[in-house]
């Protein structure tokens, strides 16, 4: 890419951090200049869950307020390693997770890797072995995996999503980058995660985190200790033009998880429009 040329990601939210409701959601964030939309829980239930004619419905709401689907989110291996009926049901759940995400035009969902019970370098054969009939699904469907760094599973942080990723050795295996979950895993987000994964990133949740007398709290975007000022102006440079979904997680005092989605998603608006961006992101 031309040094001088600058490609613009795309912003999105999860719909459920601003409602079950998903009329409600997609209304609020089409109102907020996004363009993308990702589906995780909706009317009390997992996407997965969702009947042919339901997925449908969802297609067309999402049409009606002017958005785009960016991904549908499986629950994939949020379990202990070594339950194996477990592992079997989650296998089938994602084989409809993958035949759902088609139905919308999709390409990738996420994946997880097992609750955290130890270092990496202790379960990374293990969790090698685990991955390789979803890897052959992945692989026989042309669908891609994006592994979540998710603090609360093995691979938790950028450094561990490189190492596992590069293991597994798969071209339809990627990385879903999360700051904030690298962040509570004890991780400098930017530069340090970031730069571990930033040639394998296919999707990106977004949130803000601060250490407060001790203890990890979520905070809207801005005003928490990651530097997502420097990891925006990362991704203009690297040419990234996936999406970048806003999963806040902070609720205000005394507030909804509605209202910690605006104050988030005004703080991203703050930081793109110092870097000069804001016009060319949003959907205004």
């Amino acid at each position: 890419m031309p040094k001088n040329r600058v490609s613009m990601f795309k912003l999105g939210v999860i719909s459920d951090e601003v409602s079950q409701d998903l009329e409600h959601a997609l209304k609020v964030i089409s109102e907020l200049g996004a363009t993308h939309v990702e589906i995780r829980d909706l009317w009390g239930r997992n996407v997965s869950q969702l009947s042919d004619s339901e997925i449908t419905e969802v297609g067309n709401l999402v049409k009606k307020y002017g958005l785009e689907v960016s991904n549908l989110d499986s629950f994939i291996f949020k379990i202990y390693i070594n339950e194996s009926e477990s592992h079997r049901k989650h296998i089938d759940v994602l084989r409809r997770v993958i035949e759902l995400s088609k139905r919308l035009d999709l390409k990738y969902t996420r994946v997880f890797t097992f609750w955290w019970q130890g270092e990496l370098s202790n379960y990374l054969n293990q969790l090698i072995e685990r991955f390789q009939p979803i890897i052959e699904l992945a692989e026989r469907e042309g669908f891609y995996l994006v592994v979540e760094n998710e603090y609360s599973c093995i691979v938790g942080t950028g450094r561990e999503a490189r190492e596992f990723v590069n293991r597994l050795g798969s071209k339809y295996v990627k990385v879903l980058w999360d700051p904030g979950n690298a962040f509570f895993a004890r991780e400098t987000p930017y530069p340090y995660g970031y730069d571990a994964v930033k040639d394998l990133i296919m999707h990106i949740h977004v949130k803000d985190a601060a250490v407060e007398n001790g203890h990890y709290a979520w905070k809207p975007i801005g005003k928490g200790m990651i530097d997502y000022r420097g990891q925006f102006k990362a991704l203009l440079s690297s040419g990234y033009s996936g999406v970048v979904s806003l999963e806040t997680h902070y609720v205000p005092p005394s507030g909804s998880k509605e209202e910690g989605t605006r104050e988030s998603f005004k703080g991203i608006v703050s930081i793109l429009s110092e870097l000069g961006v804001a016009d060319k992101v949003l959907n205004l």
